[in-house]
């Protein structure tokens, strides 16, 4: 069941978009922002016609009930994925082989790039219908309930730690990270994925894909923790940066989101080049966690 559900007006989330269009180039470019004027006259003055009138329903789901719903369709089309599994799969290339964990492996796309280069792959997550698609898909893999904060492995046990798309949906930081230099041996090496802040704080939810907006959209909340938020954590635990990338939305992105069929120039002038992801590649330290 949904754990709360409200409605969004069309026409709100418009202006919205409208807004975020101009704060980006009315300082240094106001030619630009005349079109977004005219744009957002127009859907004040017809604020109660369609589609700016569409009240769509929208429905929170706690993680666990949100990605059990979302498991048979998790891995696609799917933006962010398509955005970031070329870059952590370029960083799996050169990362040491041996054991790896993918932890909260979701459906196991992360296992089945590991188990294609070699490694001896165990996956953890706390959805049982996630954790049956990956084990369909990865049959090599030993897959285990469990949670980021308590990963049910000895310490130092693996070389390698993906964790993809998942550390958003933690309260804090800290307690996961420990948890992955806990496991991986002295040397070893984490990717970690993730949505990054700049999205989250400008609507970016875990929006089931392939919704019908007009019926309504399922979603998860996706948690803001700041670039900082993760360095801090990730010296407190012993893990040292490699790597940071910062993937921005591109044009394939565009066609998502919800404004777009309506505003295509405002919701590319809105996101366009905006960061969406956050990738890092860390090693872990040979000193001792407390």
């Amino acid at each position: 069941m949904p754990r709360r559900t409200h409605t969004l007006l069309a026409g709100e989330y418009f202006l919205a978009v409208e807004g975020l269009a101009m704060i980006r180039t009315c300082l240094t470019d106001p030619s630009a922002t005349a079109p977004r004027v005219e744009e957002i006259r127009g859907i004040v003055e017809r604020f109660d016609e369609f589609p700016n009138s569409l009240a769509i329903p929208m429905s929170e789901h706690d993680v666990e009930d949100g990605y059990t719903r979302w498991a048979p369709t998790y891995d696609g089309p799917n933006p962010a994925i398509e955005t970031e599994q070329p870059i952590v799969h370029a960083m799996l290339d050169d990362a040491p082989r041996g054991t790896a964990l993918d932890a909260a492996c979701g459906t196991g796309r992360h296992a089945a790039a590991l188990a294609e280069r070699g490694y001896r792959v165990i996956g953890i997550d706390t959805i049982d219908a996630m954790l049956a698609v990956a084990r369909e898909k990865v049959p090599t893999a030993e897959f285990r309930l469990g949670r980021l904060e308590q990963l049910p492995l000895d310490d130092a046990s693996v070389d390698v730690v993906t964790c993809a798309l998942a550390l958003t949906h933690v309260p804090e930081l800290e307690p996961a990270l420990r948890e992955v230099a806990r496991v991986l041996r002295p040397g070893g090496q984490a990717i970690l994925s993730d949505i990054h802040p700049f999205a989250t704080m400008t609507g970016g939810i875990a929006g089931f894909p392939g919704a019908d907006i007009t019926q309504g959209i399922p979603y998860v909340v996706n948690l803001t923790h700041q670039v900082g938020d993760y360095v801090a954590a990730f010296r407190a635990v012993g893990l040292s940066i490699l790597d940071c990338i910062e993937p921005r939305v591109g044009e394939a992105v565009l066609p998502v989101l919800p404004s777009y069929a309506v505003l295509p120039e405002a919701t590319r002038q809105a996101f366009l080049d905006t960061p969406y992801l956050l990738i890092w590649r860390l090693e872990r330290e040979g000193s001792a966690v407390g």
